[in-house]
């Protein structure tokens, strides 16, 4: 029968493993107290409580939440990272301090969700950029094919804006264009005009030359109506 001690530890152990975003495994042999003592600090700076447990424990407190595949990564003496924020800034945090204090460290795997990862599955979570600028790129990527959609949409409407542009242009000097058409169109309608005063000033020259004559000849015609006819008398007094 479990003591209250283990039931104690029991309940700890789910405590943890539901709230953690992610429980990293670890085999510690070979690492000092003090070696330990330093670990834990500096795991806590970023947020993540290290403990030591017992596997058999621990695969109950697993077994009761529901999380299988469990027994996978409890090899041997084992300590747990649990980390409560960023799974890839847990993953970070231990594997850097492995890598820079080269102590006897030993990922196992971890229990991430309802996901059990390998060792190797942990190294490459560490390599990640954070969840945040994941999302970032993530959003980026999926703004990328909207702004080229709108791109392309807003492409007509900028073509028919500059083709409004250049009529209104165009448009403000059409009225001089215009002027200057109808200044020609003018100067023909007045050219016919001119032609045909000078057409009657012509005419009404003409008509006094024209009474002179009449007159010259009405006068010659009575001068000789008025003239004297031969005396039949005196053709006869003519000698034979």
């Amino acid at each position: 029968m479990p003591t209250p001690q283990k039931e104690s530890q029991v309940e700890d152990i789910k405590s943890r493993l539901s709230r953690c975003t992610i429980a990293i495994a670890t085999g510690y042999q070979g690492m000092s107290a003090s070696n330990m003592t330093d670990l834990r600090a500096r795991l806590r700076e970023l947020g993540i409580e290290y403990r030591v447990i017992k596997n058999t424990l621990a695969l109950r407190a697993a077994a009761e939440l529901g999380k299988d595949g469990v027994e996978r990564v409890l090899q041997g003496p084992t300590a747990i990272a649990y980390g409560y924020g960023d799974a890839t800034e847990a993953a970070k945090g231990l594997n850097g301090y492995i890598t820079t204090s080269r102590l006897p460290l030993v990922i196992h795997g971890a229990v991430m969700d309802a996901q059990i990862l390998t060792s190797e599955q942990v190294v490459n979570l560490a390599m990640l950029p954070p969840r945040d600028e994941i999302l970032s790129r993530l959003l980026g990527q999926m703004q990328a094919p909207i702004s080229g959609l709108v791109t392309v949409l807003s492409a007509p409407l900028r073509s028919l804006v500059t083709v409004l542009q250049r009529a209104s242009e165009q448009g403000g000097g059409a009225p001089a264009a215009a002027a200057a058409e109808e200044q020609p169109a003018a100067e023909s309608a007045d050219a016919p005009a001119s032609e045909a005063d000078a057409a009657a000033e012509d005419a009404t020259a003409a008509e006094p030359v024209a009474e002179a004559v009449d007159t010259t000849d009405e006068e010659s015609s009575e001068e000789t109506a008025d003239a004297p006819e031969p005396d039949e008398a005196s053709e006869s007094e003519e000698p034979a």
